[in-house]
């Protein structure tokens, strides 16, 4: 007899970026958060087509030298685009888009 997975959260929903939109008169610098805005959920690590859309996040990240973080339950990890896209394997392809600007 087999056994189905249940399904969790889609990692792409996992990471994040922010960009600073402007500092206001007070000297606090307002950020804008960039998400996939993914809340789906699956079986697999990504819902079907959620791994190009990390990979685009990951490159936009890159293009705008930003450092992308990852958010597990109460834990935050914060790296470089390049270094997310290398622990998923997609290092070469990510470099590549970012060299291009896009």
């Amino acid at each position: 007899m087999t056994t189905q997975n249940p399904n969790h959260a889609c990692a792409c929903g996992s990471y994040a970026f922010e960009v600073l939109i402007h500092e206001n008169v007070g000297g606090d610098k307002v950020w804008q958060q960039k998400t996939t805005g993914c809340t789906a959920t699956t079986q697999s690590t990504f819902a079907p087509g959620h791994d190009a859309k990390l990979k685009s996040l990951l490159i936009a990240a890159g293009v705008g030298g930003h450092q992308v973080r990852q958010t597990a339950r109460d834990t935050v990890v914060a790296k470089d685009a390049l270094r997310v896209a290398a622990d998923l394997g997609w290092e070469d392809l990510v470099r590549e888009a970012i060299a291009k600007g896009r």
